[in-house]
């Protein structure tokens, strides 16, 4: 049986658009119908046809072997769906939060989507279990990985490469037609987090972590891990709509179902009581010459509830500019 992976004939040396057009029409659509061909096609000459043959049985022996990575690095970066479609049903979709976007700041927390099972690995407790647990991956996916989660994982471990293949979703929807960042294309697609979840980003991860880490909130920790563990579902969920996009066959998962593990494995405590850095400014303000009302203190809501008013001024932003003017807000709201 063809999959969109075998189909592509681009990716043997010598076959372009045209010439895989060429050999189509003499009907071979994909390596093995080029393998089984008596004679060269499209024009090659028998050199080419020879180093095109060869191309197409290691090409083969990958895909027997279960060799994602070496599809990964020979696939143009808006092909990469076929690997996807071809690893759907075991690839991990995995995520990070970090303290800020600094040079200095540090991987707080990795979620990853794996084998039907949410996983969570927190700084101090068993972050460095995420290392062990990529060698059982065969295609790691992520959204903006490239450029930012993979980087990371790499100089908090210390390691050169990933050893397993990786799939990017930002250039894939990207290359599909669907722009912005993962919570604007869920949108686009009708994906809904639970409530407790909406309008949640990567500051308010930031200042989530901050709170565990400073106070020992447990509705804070509890909140970033269901936070960053939904961007892991949703991955999921985004990568089965990529590949039905590209006309796989593939089943979408049950949202609510999925949704509803997330549940099981992370119960929803309720917000966190108090953000500190406010809640410390509100007590440092609050006895001032002259008289002044004491500013209530500032509790998750009044955060998550700002988060969501700027969430809307911030759209097409990138997330640094996101961060950026929820800071700003955050300064004006503390002078108020």
């Amino acid at each position: 049986m063809t999959t969109p992976l075998t189909r592509y004939l681009e990716l043997i040396p010598h076959i372009g658009a045209g010439r895989a057009r060429a050999l189509q029409r003499e009907g071979c659509l994909c390596w093995r119908d080029l393998l089984d061909a008596s004679r060269p096609l499209a024009g090659l000459d028998p050199t080419l046809w020879d180093t095109a043959r060869a191309a197409a049985e290691a090409a083969q022996r990958a895909l027997d072997a279960d060799n994602a990575t070496y599809f990964t690095t020979r696939l143009p970066p808006r092909e990469q769906w076929r690997v996807l479609v071809q690893w759907l049903d075991r690839a991990s979709f995995f995520d990070i939060e970090t303290s800020g976007l600094e040079a200095d700041s540090i991987v707080t927390l990795i979620c990853c989507y794996h084998r039907g099972q949410s996983l969570c690995f927190l700084a101090d407790e068993n972050l460095d279990d995420f290392l062990e647990l990529l060698d059982e991956v065969q295609l790691l996916v992520s959204f903006n990985g490239s450029s930012f989660d993979v980087p990371r994982v790499l100089d908090r471990f210390h390691i050169p490469q990933l050893p397993c293949a990786h799939v990017d979703l930002r250039w894939l929807c990207h290359h599909a037609g669907w722009r912005g960042g993962l919570k604007a294309i869920e949108c686009a697609l009708g994906m809904r987090r639970p409530p407790d979840l909406e309008g949640l980003g990567g500051a308010e991860a930031v200042w989530l972590w901050q709170t565990w880490r400073d106070h020992q909130d447990v509705k804070a920790r509890r909140t970033l891990k269901r936070y960053c563990t939904a961007d892991t579902v949703t991955l999921y969920m985004l990568a089965a709509h990529l590949c039905r996009h590209h006309g796989a066959d593939v089943t979408l998962p049950v949202e609510a179902d999925l949704w509803d593990a997330v549940h099981a494995a992370l119960p929803d405590l309720g917000r966190p009581d108090v953000c500190a850095e406010f809640a410390d400014h509100a007590q440092a303000v609050a006895e001032p010459p002259p008289p002044k009302p004491a500013p209530a203190p500032v509790v998750a809501a009044d955060l998550f509830s700002i988060a969501q008013m700027v969430g809307g001024m911030t759209d097409g932003l990138s997330r640094a500019e996101k961060q950026a003017r929820l800071r700003e807000r955050w300064r004006a709201f503390r002078t108020e």
